[in-house]
């Protein structure tokens, strides 16, 4: 007699015919999935006869997930794959590395759902779990693993939280509290909607304005969209970017957004003393000053293609995404014209 796992996950006990009594023509009996079907089985193979239980071999998961990493080395974006191998040796490989594949069950992840939620949001803990499930179908697809464990498990609900993008107020009042750099930076984003980071606004430089045809050439973020963009500029900005290059001409410095003449690689700090001097207490991030562009751009008609291209998005598909309530809205306003 022995205790199987099939490969969809069902549990099995096998044994000559004649062993169980009440079904004397059998010679299997199924269990169902799960750790309490593997105990069932268990138990009613030790009640048959002192059998023995063949050993479920699998590989652990820090194994697949390392297979899994050189796999997509090249083929996921540079900052999708440093984000997944944070996650992975920071977070999930510890938590689950040792844990040999077949034990990934809906009772170990439960476990692991229960601890972290204890420590970040059930939103962060959505990701992880997907990202757990992404490299167990993977290994399937790859015929590593015969079936993925977590097959069925429910997944925790997120706790998203739509942030609002900041009033033209809370702008104006932020804007008013900000070191210089600082406040380069927010005109910039909230009048070309590139992402404020080092992967697009904290690099460019003065090379990238075009004074005579008013754009800004952009090397977008490595997130699936063109990989560069000519973003055109308003009146505005344009006017801000003048006083300013000729501000740095006489420094020479490269850079738009600087801190004494050198480059910047985060703006977190300055936001966050410029928002609190400005008592803006609500939970408001600088890439929120993105989202109020594209947010504006949108409600005031704007083509959806061009605002999708204007902001590095893959697609307009991206765009209606993410801003799906304003769309709502915009179809709600397009019907309401006939009367």
């Amino acid at each position: 007699m022995s205790v199987h796992k099939l490969k969809d996950g069902r549990w099995i006990c096998r044994y000559p015919k004649g062993k169980d009594l009440d079904r004397p023509n059998t010679n299997k009996k199924y269990f169902g999935r799960g750790p309490e079907a593997e105990a069932a089985a268990i138990e009613y193979n030790a009640s048959l006869d002192l059998g023995h239980r063949i050993v479920q071999k699998s590989p652990l998961f820090v194994e697949l997930v390392n297979t899994y990493m050189e796999a997509k080395e090249h083929s996921l974006a540079p900052s999708s794959f440093n984000n997944l191998a944070i996650k992975m040796n920071g977070v999930i490989i510890p938590e689950l590395g040792q844990t040999m594949i077949h034990n990934i069950n809906a009772a170990r992840l439960d476990k692991y759902v229960s601890k972290r939620a204890r420590q970040v949001k059930l939103t962060t803990v959505h990701r992880e779990i997907s990202d757990i499930r992404t490299v167990l179908n993977w290994a399937v697809n790859r015929k590593l693993i015969s079936s993925n464990p977590m097959a069925g498990f429910e997944m925790p609900k997120r706790d998203d939280a739509r942030i609002q993008p900041p009033t033209k107020a809370e702008f104006d009042a932020i804007l008013a509290c900000a070191v210089p750099h600082m406040k380069r930076a927010m005109l910039i984003s909230y009048h070309t909607g590139l992402r404020p980071g080092k992967e697009e606004l904290l690099r460019l430089t003065w090379d990238s304005v075009d004074f005579i045809n008013r754009t800004l050439t952009v090397l977008s973020a490595d997130k699936g969209g063109i990989p560069v963009r000519v973003v055109p500029l308003n009146k505005t900005i344009m006017g801000h970017l003048e006083a300013w290059y000729d501000e740095d001409g006489e420094k020479s410095v490269p850079y738009l957004v600087h801190y004494n003449g050198k480059s910047i690689d985060s703006l977190k700090t300055a936001w966050r003393t410029a928002k609190n001097r400005a008592r803006v207490t609500r939970r408001l991030r600088m890439y929120d000053i993105r989202h109020a562009f594209i947010t504006t751009l949108l409600e005031r008609g704007a083509d959806l293609k061009s605002v999708s291209e204007i902001v590095g998005h893959a697609s307009p598909d991206m765009t209606i995404k993410v801003y799906q309530h304003v769309s709502n809205q915009q179809k709600r306003n397009a019907v309401d014209l006939i009367e």
